[in-house]
């Protein structure tokens, strides 16, 4: 009877950890609210009525430990704006991989089609805090407008994701993640902490990303 009990318990525990795995990649969904701010890395009065959501899917590193950021998005007929506040207390950018330096990482898929891999219209924009962007598959200087600025908390960005192809309007919903880099003071990366993405993939599987609901 002990063993049976034993192994019902141990069942149980097995089921809760399954459940609360799949519960943590359950695909997230944001909303942004119609605005066009000045892309300066200074708050504007829209961002104020954005909603604000956090980075907390520890791909790498542990929470309180590495990196995080709080951002919004607003969106307009021509692309999307983010606000990120990124908590970092020390900035590194030596390593020659842009995506090992401190940074944030914007993902985009207009289409939305939750595809294995990247087609015509899923893009990857990088900044890192001193303003230095880099690019992913589709991504290019093009489409990406980027002010940075460092606080007592680690640093602001302040982007625009131009659309590469399709104009937007009021009740889409796009793909999107945002994912912070953290570096270390050798320049190493030791964590990866992001909206959506849960297992380092976003990079080249866009079903990683999440979904971000556009509304006026």
């Amino acid at each position: 009877m002990k063993r049976v009990s034993i192994i019902l318990i141990l069942s149980l525990i097995i089921i809760f950890i399954l459940a609360s795995l799949a519960l943590g990649q359950q695909t997230q969904t944001a909303v942004a609210k119609y605005g066009k701010p000045k892309i300066d890395a200074q708050m504007d009065e829209v961002w104020k009525s954005a909603n604000e959501y956090v980075t907390d899917r520890y791909v790498s590193g542990t929470k309180g430990k590495v990196a995080y950021a709080k951002f919004r998005v607003l969106w307009d007929e021509d692309g999307i704006y983010v606000w990120a506040e990124v908590y970092d207390s020390l900035l590194n950018k030596d390593n020659t991989n842009p995506w090992e330096q401190d940074s944030i990482e914007v993902f985009v898929d207009e289409g939305n089609e939750k595809a294995s891999s990247y087609d015509n219209n899923d893009a990857q924009y990088r900044v890192n805090f001193d303003n230095y962007q880099s690019f992913g598959t589709n991504a290019s200087k093009d489409y990406f407008v980027t002010a940075t600025k460092k606080t007592d908390f680690g640093y602001i960005v302040e982007a625009q994701v131009k659309m590469r192809t399709r104009k937007l309007k009021e009740g889409m919903v796009i793909g999107f993640d945002l994912q912070v880099n953290d570096a270390n003071m050798f320049g190493n990366r030791v964590g990866i902490v992001a909206w959506n993405e849960w297992d380092n993939e976003a990079w080249r599987n866009p079903s990683y990303f999440g979904n971000l609901k556009l509304e006026k």
